[in-house]
C-alpha cells in the first residue's frame, strides 16, 4: 500500500466531510491540511490516476468524489487505524495473590500448551501460574472486558483419552515484569474473579510475593 497516498486519502476525506455538499477551494484545503495549493493538486491528480476519485468538471468547477475503490480503501486504512488502537489498548487490574490448586501448574507444564505459549507468546512459561484475586470494582470490569477481546487463541486439542481446552492469553506485565500473560483457560475452575498469570521466571520469587499481596497487572489487548 502506497502510505502517502493513503495518508492523503484519509486526510482529504475527513477534511472535506465535515462540509457536506458545500463548495470548497483547494486553497482551503492546501490551510487546513498545512501544504501549498500545489501539493494539492498533484496529490489530486494521484489519487485519480490511483481510480480512487473522479475530477468532473463543469462550469462551476470541479467536483470530486470517491470511487467504489476509493471507498474500499478508505474502508481497509479505517481498519487497520481500529486494529493498531485497539492493540496498543491498556487494561489495569489489581489483585492479591493467592495459592492456586495445583492445575496451573499441571497444564502449563503439558507438551502441547508449553509449544503453544512458546509460539503464540514468544516465551517458554515457567511451570506453574501465579493466581490472585481481584477485589476492587474498576479491575473486575477490566476483567469482564477481557472476555469482549480476541486475544490469542490457542486452539483446542482433541486427543485419544482426552480433551485439552483452548486457552485465551493476553500479552501482560506483572509488577513491572514482561514478558508475562494473563491466561483464561476455558475449562478454567476459577471464578473469573481469580485471574491466572504466567512469565518465563517464578513471578512469586522475583517479585518477592506472598499470599495476601498486592500486584498490579497490565494487561495489552
Amino acid at each position: 500500500m502506497d502510505k502517502s497516498k493513503c495518508e492523503a486519502l484519509c486526510d482529504l476525506y475527513l477534511y472535506t466531510s465535515k462540509f457536506a455538499y458545500r463548495t470548497i477551494k483547494q486553497e482551503e484545503i492546501a490551510k487546513a491540511l498545512g501544504v501549498s495549493q500545489q501539493t494539492v493538486s498533484r496529490v489530486l491528480k494521484e489519487l485519480e490516476t490511483s481510480g480512487w476519485i473522479t475530477r468532473d468538471l463543469t462550469k462551476d468547477g470541479e467536483f470530486i468524489r470517491l470511487t467504489p475503490e476509493g471507498e474500499a480503501k478508505l474502508l481497509e486504512i479505517i481498519d487497520e487505524i481500529a486494529n493498531v488502537i485497539t492493540k496498543h489498548r491498556t487494561l489495569k487490574i489489581k489483585a492479591r495473590v493467592v495459592s492456586g490448586k495445583g492445575e496451573g501448574s499441571l497444564y502449563v507444564s503439558l507438551p502441547y500448551y508449553r509449544e503453544s505459549f512458546v509460539k503464540y507468546l514468544g516465551f517458554e512459561p515457567y511451570p506453574g501460574t501465579l493466581n490472585a484475586v481481584i477485589y476492587d470494582r474498576t479491575s473486575m470490569e477490566n476483567r469482564v472486558l477481557l472476555d469482549m477481546y480476541k486475544g490469542i487463541e490457542i486452539p483446542e486439542k482433541r486427543e485419544p483419552d482426552r480433551i485439552l481446552g483452548s486457552v485465551k492469553a493476553f500479552p501482560a506485565s506483572v509488577g513491572g515484569i514482561s514478558p508475562s500473560a494473563l491466561v483464561i483457560p476455558s475449562r478454567s475452575v476459577h471464578p473469573k474473579s481469580v485471574i491466572e498469570l504466567i512469565s518465563p521466571i517464578k513471578l512469586r520469587d522475583a517479585l518477592n510475593l506472598k499470599d495476601g499481596d498486592e500486584i498490579e497487572v497490565e494487561v495489552y489487548v
